[in-house]
Order: structure tokens, then C-alpha cells, then sequence
């Protein structure tokens, strides 16, 4: 009898999640650019993440929210968690392409998940490109529903969701 779950490899038990701190803020951005850069030049407009600084990521890891994913001693992903209007961001929430498909986004969204209820957060939000359908799909396989379509300045139709999920 076939199995009716798809194959996916096992997480390298190595890689360990743990808070970042704002000296990291540098290293979380070398991790974002790379994981992002499939899209330079694809998504229109061109995701933030190429304009970003390392001292903006470190004025919202000030706030404590934010998570690296380490590989013996090489960053392989991070997430930004921040409280904002009494709920929780999560953003910029970036994986090594070669590592993908391993369990390690969700993993990374457990982390921010755990901020916000840390702070007795009751919602957590995310945004995400339309155009990327493989990232919708892993945050509602994680419990998180469209709530709004919105689109980027200068744009006249929708460009990214909000997605919603209850941590109560």
C-alpha cells in the first residue's frame, strides 16, 4: 500500500534555533539577502530585504523577537518576531535555499510563535507575496488565514496577504 505522506528528509538534528542579539543584526541580513535572492529581479516591487540595514534589524532584535538558525557554526536561517499593536510580526523569515523542505521555516515560526506568546500575545500576523504560493501554503499548513489582500505603493492591485493566527 502506498504511503499517502510525501517523503521529507529529516531535519539535521545540528541545527539549533536560539535567540539573536542585536550584534548579530549583520549576519541575520547576510542570511535574509541569500535566502531571498532567488527573487532579485522576479517579485515586483523588489522585496525590501535589499534595502534593509543591519541597524534596522538591530533596533527590532532590541526588542528581543528575534531567532538564528545555526548549522555547527554557519547561519542557516532566522526569523524577526515583533510586537506590534498588541499582536505579534513575524517577518523576514528566511531559510538557506539548500536546506529548505526540511521542517526548519516551521521551526523557525515555533520560535516566533513562542515570543509572542511569551507576551501573552494573542494573535500572530505574517505577510507574504502572492506570488509566492509555496510560502502561503506552509503558513496555512501552520494555521494562519488570509485576513487581507493589500497591495505595495505605486501598485493598483494586491500585491501580499495578511495572514492571521489565534494563539489562543
Amino acid at each position: 500500500m502506498a504511503s499517502r505522506f510525501r517523503y521529507c528528509p529529516a531535519m539535521p538534528e545540528e541545527i539549533v534555533i536560539r535567540p539573536a542579539i542585536p550584534a548579530e543584526a549583520k549576519v541575520l541580513l547576510d542570511v535574509m539577502r541569500g535566502a531571498f535572492a532567488e527573487y532579485r529581479g522576479v517579485l515586483q516591487p523588489e522585496s525590501s530585504v535589499f534595502v534593509e540595514t543591519a541597524t534596522a534589524i538591530a533596533e527590532k532584535l532590541g526588542g528581543g523577537g528575534g531567532f538564528l538558525a545555526i548549522e555547527g557554526a554557519v547561519p542557516v536561517g532566522c526569523i524577526i518576531a515583533e510586537e506590534k499593536d498588541a499582536r505579534a510580526y513575524l517577518g523576514r523569515l528566511a531559510v538557506d535555499p539548500a536546506l529548505r523542505r526540511r521542517g526548519l521555516a516551521r521551526r523557525l515560526m515555533l520560535a516566533g510563535e513562542g515570543f509572542a506568546r511569551a507576551r501573552s500575545l494573542k494573535t500572530a500576523e505574517v505577510q507574504v507575496r502572492i506570488a509566492l504560493a509555496g510560502n502561503i501554503a506552509l503558513f496555512q499548513s501552520l494555521g494562519y488565514r488570509e485576513t487581507a489582500r493589500r497591495s505595495h505603493p505605486g501598485f493598483t492591485i494586491p500585491t501580499y496577504l495578511v495572514m492571521e493566527k489565534s494563539l489562543e
